[in-house]
């Protein structure tokens, strides 16, 4: 799923409009989707700010439009505000495009596209506000999900994404090659 298929879409709760989202929040922690952010200007959706912003766990249809359970704002805290339109820079402040899109898998953002034609990690992430400012690239894959986490035997089965213990009980166990060749842009599969 992406982005661009939750955002502009008109908010629902009992048949009733209520407003329209503009984005997503996420946690730069586990990247997990945790807010929609939204406007209860119905009309006019371009120059449209944030009004309020639900739990994501509240959308309960994504279509045409987006069905909520329940409607109750909540104040959005430790997390990232994406909306289509973000300008991207680089760590030493070089403009790197502005956001088109973001790719969520299981309510967990994944990969950042910008108009220049290039995706990245969500993980690499360092601030969001009025724009995105990614980190330097990292030498280990730290932060990308993992695909297949069955794959590896004794692997914490919570963890969903690399990080330094998983790398380090996967080197123990002998299974680091195996690990890193499943992750992009390999792609391995038993």
């Amino acid at each position: 799923m992406l982005l661009s298929e939750w955002t502009n879409r008109e908010l629902f709760v009992n048949q009733t409009p209520k407003g329209v989202c503009l984005g997503v929040g996420i946690s730069l922690k586990s990247c997990a989707v945790k807010y929609l952010l939204c406007s209860s200007e119905t009309a006019k959706l371009d120059g449209a700010s944030v009004d309020f912003a639900v739990n994501a766990t509240a959308a309960k249809e994504i279509g045409n439009r987006l069905v909520l359970s329940r409607l109750r704002p909540v104040f959005p805290k430790n997390c990232a505000k994406l909306t289509i339109g973000l300008p991207l820079y680089s760590s030493d402040g070089a403009l790197l495009g502005t956001l088109i899109d973001v790719e969520i898998r299981d309510n967990v953002a994944v990969t950042l596209f910008s108009d220049k034609h290039k995706a990245y990690p969500v993980s690499a992430i360092a601030a969001c506000m009025d724009a995105v400012l990614l980190k330097k690239e990292q030498p280990y894959p730290l932060g990308q999900p993992i695909p297949a986490p069955y794959l590896f035997t004794n692997m914490d089965k919570k963890s969903a994404l690399v990080t330094r213990p998983v790398l380090r009980s996967c080197a123990k166990q002998g299974e680091l090659v195996k690990l890193t060749l499943s992750l992009a842009p390999f792609g391995f599969q038993l």
